[in-house]
């Protein structure tokens, strides 16, 4: 009975998180595909641990595949045409930072993050981030939580 409901309890936070990113070209990313995928790691956190940082939720994508990655810049740059706010930099022609504050969801503020750390000057990683953020938290907040 109690893996039951452990089981019941991730599905209904998996299709949480998924439905919030409705709407957003970004949605399609959020599929599950990158779950088994080598070079990839997502995170998904809901709930007391989200509340904690002024979230309802917090999902994260980072890859390692240039062609995933390139998937990735695509779908962001699409989303950041209905942005409310942004801010971007872009380095030889690719999005490099992208901080992105999309329309409001049933009251909740949301943003996305974007980072190709393979454009950094100092130390590149081959490593591009996403991160989708839904809650009460104000972009300032989320800011600082980001540069942690």
């Amino acid at each position: 009975m109690k893996r039951t409901t452990i089981i019941i309890l991730a599905c209904l936070l998996t299709s949480m998180a998924a439905m919030a990113q409705k709407g957003l070209n970004i949605n399609r990313l959020f599929d599950g595909r990158f779950k088994k995928s080598t070079g990839a790691t997502e995170i998904i956190v809901t709930g007391y641990q989200a509340r904690e940082i002024g979230l309802v939720i917090y999902h994260s994508l980072s890859v390692t595949d240039k062609n995933q990655a390139e998937l990735v810049e695509s779908l962001v740059v699409k989303d950041g045409v209905q942005a409310v706010d942004k801010e971007v930099e872009f380095r030889n022609g690719q999005l490099y930072y992208g901080f992105y504050t999309m329309k409001k969801n049933k009251g909740d503020n949301r943003y996305i993050f974007y980072l190709n750390q393979n454009l950094a000057r100092k130390s590149p990683k081959n490593v591009v981030t996403l991160i989708y953020m839904e809650g009460p938290a104000d972009s300032e907040r989320i800011k600082k939580l980001i540069r942690k």
